[in-house]
C-alpha cells in the first residue's frame, strides 16, 4: 500500500527516521546515500529507486553540490537550504517548498515540479531545460539567467520575478502570470491605459491596466486581473502616490484598480481621503469604490453619512445607503429613488464584497468591519 502524504513526513519524525535523516545529512547527499534509505518505509514503492526522500525537511541546511539524479522528493521542505550547484536532472519536486532556497547554477534538466513552491528563491544560472513545472509559485525568485528553454510554467505564477538574460525560447507559459517580471528591457504595451500610467504616474499598475478588467467588476472567480493589482502593490515604490493618481483619472478602469488595491493593503491616511474624492465625483464603478471604502475606512459610518444628504450620483447614494445598512443594521431610506433603479447598485455591492471574501486572503479580512446581512 502506497504511504499517505502525512505518512511520508511522520515517518522522518521516528527514532529509524531520525538517525536516517542525520546520516543523509553527513554525506551531504553525495555519494552512496542511497544506501542509507535502503529498508526505509515507504521506498519499496519506488521499486528500484533508493533516492526516496518524500516529505524530508531539509530546511536550513548546506547542501551544495548535492547529487540527487531522478530523487523523489514529492512533499519535502526545503525552504532556506543551500542546494546550489546541485544534480536534480529528472528529479520529482511536486508539491515541495523552496522557499528563499539557493539553486545558483544547479541542474534540474527534465524535472518534474507540479505545484511547487518557489518563492524567493535564488535560481540565477540554473539549468531547467524541459522541466515540467506546471502550476509552481516562483514569486520574486531570481531566475536571471536561467535555463528554462523548452520548459513547462503552465498557471505558473512569477509575479515579481527577475528574468533577466533568462533563456525562454519554446518555453510554454500558457495562463501564467508574469505581472511585474523583471525582464531587462522594456515592455511593449498595447493598451492606452497602460501607457497613460507612464505619463500620468502610476506606471507600477501598467501590467493591470493591460488587461480586460470586466472580470474584476463582479470577482465571481479569481481571476489574473486581481493577482496583478496585488503584484503592482507590493512592487511600487510609491504605493499611495501611484493610487491617488489612479484614483485621479476619469476612467473607471483605473478607480477600479485603486478601489482593489486599496482593499489589498493599500488603505493609509494619503490614499483614504483620494478614495473619498472619487466618491463624491463620477465614476462607473461607484458600487465597487464604496465597498472598498466600507472594509478599509475605520471612519466609514460618519464620512458615508455626511454623504447621503448631499447631491451625489445615485450610484454612489445608492452604494453607501447599502453599505451603512450592512454596517449599522438600519435601513436608510431613499424615496426619491425607485426600486428598479436601486436594485442595480445593490446588487453590484453585493457581489464585489462575495468576491472579496472568497478571493482576498484571511489575513486582510481579519482587519474588516463586522457586518450584518
Amino acid at each position: 500500500m502506497s504511504l499517505a502524504p502525512g505518512e511520508r513526513v511522520s515517518r522522518w519524525m521516528t527514532p529509524d527516521g531520525q538517525r536516517r535523516r542525520e546520516r543523509l545529512l553527513t554525506l551531504g547527499l553525495k555519494g552512496a546515500w542511497r544506501e542509507v534509505l535502503r529498508g526505509f518505509p515507504g521506498s519499496a514503492e519506488l521499486g528500484d529507486n533508493l533516492g526516496d526522500l518524500r516529505g524530508i525537511d531539509l530546511s536550513g541546511y548546506q547542501l551544495p553540490g548535492a547529487e540527487l539524479v531522478q530523487a523523489r522528493l514529492e512533499g519535502a521542505t526545503l525552504d532556506e537550504a543551500d542546494l546550489s550547484g546541485a544534480s536534480l536532472e529528472l528529479a520529482t519536486l511536486s508539491g515541495a517548498s523552496l522557499r528563499w532556497t539557493a539553486l545558483d547554477g544547479a541542474s534540474l534538466r527534465a524535472c518534474v515540479a507540479l505545484e511547487t513552491r518557489w518563492d524567493d528563491a535564488s535560481l540565477e544560472g540554473a539549468v531547467l531545460t524541459a522541466a515540467n513545472l506546471t502550476g509552481g509559485s516562483f514569486r520574486r525568485a531570481w531566475l536571471r539567467g536561467a535555463h528554462l528553454n523548452a520548459a513547462t510554467l503552465k498557471r505558473a505564477d512569477l509575479r515579481l520575478a527577475n528574468l533577466e538574460e533568462a533563456d525562454l525560447r519554446f518555453c510554454d507559459l500558457e495562463d501564467a502570470c508574469v505581472a511585474c517580471v523583471r525582464r531587462g528591457r522594456p515592455r511593449t504595451y498595447v493598451s492606452g491605459l497602460a501607457e497613460l500610467g507612464e505619463r500620468q504616474g502610476f506606471p507600477t499598475f501598467r501590467d493591470a491596466l493591460e488587461l480586460p478588467l470586466h472580470e474584476l467588476r463582479t470577482l465571481e472567480r479569481r481571476n489574473w486581473a486581481l493577482l496583478h493589482v496585488e503584484a503592482g502593490l507590493e512592487a511600487s515604490p510609491e504605493p499611495a502616490r501611484e493610487l491617488i493618481a489612479l484614483l485621479r483619472e476619469g476612467y473607471w478602469q483605473c478607480h477600479l484598480v485603486a478601489a482593489t488595491a486599496l482593499v489589498l493593503g493599500g488603505a493609509n491616511e494619503h490614499t483614504l481621503p483620494a478614495l473619498w474624492r472619487r466618491i463624491d465625483g463620477n465614476s462607473q464603478v461607484h458600487p465597487q469604490l464604496v465597498v472598498a471604502a466600507l472594509l478599509v475606512d475605520p471612519d466609514f459610518e460618519r464620512n458615508a453619512t455626511l454623504r447621503l444628504s448631499g447631491a451625489l450620483p445615485p450610484p454612489a447614494l445608492i452604494s453607501l445607503a447599502w453599505a451603512l445598512e450592512m454596517l449599522t443594521g438600519a435601513p436608510w431610506p431613499l424615496p426619491s429613488l425607485t426600486p428598479e433603479l436601486l436594485r442595480g447598485p445593490r446588487n453590484n455591492c453585493h457581489r464585489w464584497l462575495r468576491g472579496l471574501r472568497q478571493h482576498v486572503e484571511p489575513r486582510l479580512q481579519a482587519a474588516w468591519p463586522l457586518l450584518l446581512e
